[in-house]
């Protein structure tokens, strides 16, 4: 039950996550997702398209149209959403030579690297568990629209630094910056290692 648990909040943080990080550049299809929530096409996305993207994201996750999400129905849109994007990428490596992993050459390299991964998906399933919790304001174990909404909003309001209610290109460039910096020590961290 706790694994359950544990990859429905990773679902859970796909959903909420990957639409703001992805309108802060931090995914190379960001723009591509900016421009679907800018729908009034004037290069910033106010709070209102912020929560109808909410609300159009909620629906979708929301298979039985409850009003609530549940753990499987969060489970169930990250497999469509993981399977969506492995077509995408043995669609661009359509044609390509496949590539030898260079870990199966050294075995120790090999566990090393298995090691590795399954640490990192330890810590992204408990911090995903975190940020369900978080979000789930009422500790009902669901999340209502209204939470849902009030979570991705939260989002919204950390890169409108100005306060006026839209993201503006130059807080989406300083988004991506800091996001860059955040990147960077990252990666320099695992170089230390």
């Amino acid at each position: 039950m706790k694994k359950f648990t544990l990859v429905a909040a990773s679902a859970l943080t796909l959903a909420l996550a990957v639409p703001m990080i992805a309108q802060a550049g931090g995914h190379k299809g960001g723009g591509k997702h900016l421009e679907m929530l800018d729908t009034n096409g004037d290069g910033a996305v106010s709070r209102a398209e912020a929560e109808a993207s909410a609300a159009e994201s909620f629906g979708k996750i929301d298979t039985n149209a409850d009003d609530f999400l549940t753990q499987a129905e969060l489970k169930a849109r990250r497999e469509a959403h993981r399977a969506e994007m492995k077509a995408e990428w043995a669609e661009k490596r359509e044609g390509r030579p496949a590539r030898e992993p260079a870990a199966d050459a050294d075995p120790a390299m090999a566990e090393a690297w298995k090691a590795r991964k399954e640490e990192r998906k330890a810590n992204m399933e408990t911090k995903a568990a975190e940020r369900f919790a978080a979000a789930d304001t009422n500790s009902d174990g669901r999340l209502s629209k209204v939470e849902y909404t009030a979570h991705r909003l939260e989002h919204f309001t950390r890169l409108d630094t100005d306060a006026d209610g839209n993201i503006t290109p130059a807080e989406q460039e300083a988004a991506r910056a800091r996001m860059k910096e955040r990147r960077g020590k990252w990666r320099d961290k695992l170089a230390g290692q």
